[in-house]
């Protein structure tokens, strides 16, 4: 049966503003750019007061996911349009977050961890896209569309029995 499709953005230039800053937040701590400013005024004038916390804790949800994930997470580069696979789930991650989907965040969470999360992470993933989410940044939960068809699985022949002829 074909996987079903989802319609989750491919580049970055299908973000929203708030799923673009996450990303590219995200981006930069991933490769060790805690200090860089650009990304501190973008969260502090999108934020106000609550987008130092909002960094602070994406940046715990990075160092957790580097030092606790069990599998290699393949992210773009910093200002690369495209969107990988493991980005796409890191925003629908913070979306499920932001829409109080515990279920769908934790089931996230496990698939990018490759194992059980820890409290930090929900913790960390709710606190940021709350900030975002009370500044009037909406991370939208991506679509799955269901196949068209489903495929039936074909009937097979029951194996013949010792000595029996197959004809």
């Amino acid at each position: 049966m074909p996987a079903p499709e989802s319609t989750a953005p491919a580049r970055l230039d299908e973000l929203s503003q708030g799923e673009h800053m996450l990303l590219w937040a995200f981006r930069a701590l991933a490769i060790g750019a805690r200090d860089c400013r650009l990304i501190h005024r973008q969260f502090d004038e999108a934020c106000g007061p609550a987008g130092v916390e909002a960094l602070a804790a994406l940046g715990v949800f990075v160092r957790e996911l580097a030092l606790n994930g069990r599998r290699k997470i393949t992210l773009a580069a910093p200002g690369s349009m495209r969107i990988t696979r493991d980005e796409q789930l890191i925003l629908a991650l913070f979306a499920a977050a932001q829409a109080e989907d515990y279920a769908r965040l934790e089931a996230h969470l496990a698939w990018l961890l490759a194992g059980e999360p820890r409290p930090p992470f929900a913790a960390a993933a709710c606190l940021t896209a709350q900030a975002l989410g009370m500044s009037g940044y909406v991370l939208r939960l991506p679509e799955v569309e269901a196949p068209a068809t489903i495929e039936r699985p074909t009937r097979l022949r029951p194996l013949p029995a010792r000595g029996e002829r197959i004809g």
